[in-house]
């Protein structure tokens, strides 16, 4: 068993994974929303609070997992990629905690997510190709098996630089304009919608909130457009201590930007909409316990 981490722009997600029959499952999990993202379009670093978050994240990660029997691999990704005081924060985390993390360009978390996600197909027992769209806190990522693309937009940059539904939505069009073109030319019949956003709107049809959420009730829940619209009216119709409990805290406005940015992304598509919670994480422990990971982070 591994212990695999993904620190992504927004979320900080842990998880135990093991291997059964060439299957991997996960044996234990933790996330939290920490937010590296925030303030990063302005100050072109991680901010003071966020990095605070990051830190009780890890230090209660830390608590829950067996860290002194496990190996651990972590990656961090685009908010790490760009912000100006990464190496210091990763240095602080080696020091404070053992843990090292490899920051990782767009088209090893490409596949690291589409290894996390044909995992998951596996275990439900779907046996088609698919491309992947995982729409993050500061890029996006899609693809299919052996042709990957990253973008330079996320949930979180998004919306703090329009911050009003009038701008995100004005504005849509051209940020993903260059992303729908690409996905457009895959051309499968199933698209694998990971991420944050897709699984908040899955859950909230589905009647879970934040704290209940059930990543097991998710995999494989189709999606259809009009459930973006349903989705955004829904969330601007709650106000903002409900929407805490709901999708969690502070969440209700990148996630109604990020709702914004799918929903474009993949109009015009014919395929097939399905969401699976399983993505970067489970892929770099299907990578690590596989041998590849190394590989992948390389020379991807």
């Amino acid at each position: 068993m591994v212990i695999a981490i993904d620190l992504g722009s927004n979320t900080f997600r842990v998880a135990l994974v093991k291997m059964e029959q060439n299957i991997f499952y996960n044996e234990q999990i933790y996330e939290k929303i920490v937010g590296a993202a925030r303030g990063l379009n302005e100050s072109g670093e991680i901010g003071l609070e966020a990095k605070h978050r990051l830190f009780e994240a890890i230090a209660e990660a830390k608590s829950k997992f067996y860290f002194a029997k496990f190996k651990c691999v972590a990656v961090a990704t685009e908010a790490f990629r760009v912000a100006s005081n990464s190496k210091e924060i990763f240095s602080e985390i080696r020091e404070k905690f053992g843990i090292n993390f490899h920051v990782i360009d767009g088209r090893a978390e490409a596949k690291l997510t589409f290894l996390g996600v044909q995992n998951a197909f596996k275990r439900l027992g779907i046996n088609e190709k698919f491309s992947i769209v995982d729409i993050g806190g500061a890029s996006s990522e899609i693809g299919e098996d052996g042709n990957f693309k990253s973008f330079k937009f996320g949930i979180i940059t998004f919306f703090e630089k329009f911050k009003s539904l009038e701008l995100l939505e004005q504005n849509t069009k051209i940020y993903v304009q260059e992303a729908r073109a690409f996905l457009a030319s895959l051309q499968n019949n199933f698209i694998v919608l990971t991420s944050g956003v897709p699984t908040s709107i899955a859950a909230l049809k589905l009647g879970l909130n934040y704290e209940n959420y059930d990543a097991k009730k998710i995999n494989g829940y189709e999606l259809k457009m009009s459930d973006f619209d349903h989705f955004i009216g829904e969330l601007l119709r709650l106000d903002e201590a409900v929407a805490n409990v709901a999708v969690g805290k502070d969440r209700k406005f990148p996630l109604i930007a990020g709702a914004l940015l799918l929903k474009e992304l993949l109009s015009g598509q014919n395929a097939k909409f399905i969401v699976i919670d399983d993505g970067l994480r489970e892929g770099v422990g299907a990578a690590y316990l596989q041998g590849t990971f190394q590989e992948i982070i390389t020379n991807f």
